[in-house]
């Protein structure tokens, strides 16, 4: 697959979104829309990216993971490297995470593209990934990542959105990358419209506390500014006020 680069200065009214146009397999009900107006849009095999050139990192992904997509032969190489995709002086660079206590999280994990090495590979580009606690990376966001991908082989498929939240006066920052304050991660089921969303501080959490951060579609578009599915009919619009659990799919 060819893939696309899309530098935006401007409004997002004033255009489509290039994720609807040039790669839409990985949204639902169109690709989710923005306040940010600085930020390049990237075509991948496996995903999409909208990326923030003032954090250096993704302000969205949107990924269709599948049952083939999770069962695939490939395994990891930790291949992370900077995007070639990105204009240099927005990329960010391995050094920028180096002596950092930081982990370099996956927004769409390895364990989502097994498909083929390539697509596997391009799941470590720095673009794909965020400063992240490793307390948090390594335990409740893994956890949920797995979930994620027990779903889709249940189900066959569903679309996931991850991304990253910066609420606060002051932003840390590792090199030149922002840090973020909080993460999540939305599941939608496309035979139902039913939502799995959680919101997660950027910190160390206990497993076991999952679904105290189980919240809302709405909820999430709340704190972010980003509608998630601008074509929603009407009648699935409820879904995004209603709460699931895990246990619930």
């Amino acid at each position: 697959m060819k893939r696309f680069l899309f530098l935006l200065l401007v409004p997002f009214s004033v255009f489509a979104n290039p994720i609807d146009e040039m790669c839409p397999q990985f949204v639902l009900r169109g690709a989710p829309v923005s306040q940010i107006t600085s930020t390049i849009y990237l075509c991948k095999q496996n995903y999409a990216i909208n990326y923030r050139t003032d954090t250096k990192t993704a302000e969205y992904v949107v990924e269709h993971p599948t049952r083939e997509a999770v069962t695939g032969p490939s395994k990891r190489k930790d291949d992370f490297r900077p995007d070639p995709s990105v204009p240099v002086q927005f990329q960010s660079q391995l050094a920028d995470y180096a002596g950092h206590p930081y982990d370099r999280g996956h927004l769409v994990p390895a364990g989502d593209s097994t498909q083929t090495a390539a697509i596997m590979s391009e799941s470590f580009f720095l673009s794909n990934m965020m400063p992240q606690n490793p307390g948090n990376n390594r335990g409740i966001w893994k956890y949920l990542e797995e979930q994620t991908r027990a779903i889709a082989q249940k189900q066959g498929d569903v679309f996931v959105i991850t991304g990253t939240v910066y609420d606060g006066a002051v932003i840390a920052r590792i090199g030149n990358v922002e840090v973020p304050t909080h993460i999540y991660k939305i599941i939608i089921d496309p035979r139902t419209g039913r939502t799995l969303a959680h919101l997660f501080p950027n910190i160390k959490l206990d497993v076991a506390d999952l679904d105290r951060y189980a919240v809302t579609v709405a909820d999430i578009e709340k704190v972010t500014g980003i509608d998630f599915s601008p074509r929603i009919p009407a009648n699935l619009k409820v879904k995004e006020t209603q709460r699931t659990l895990l246990k619930d799919w």
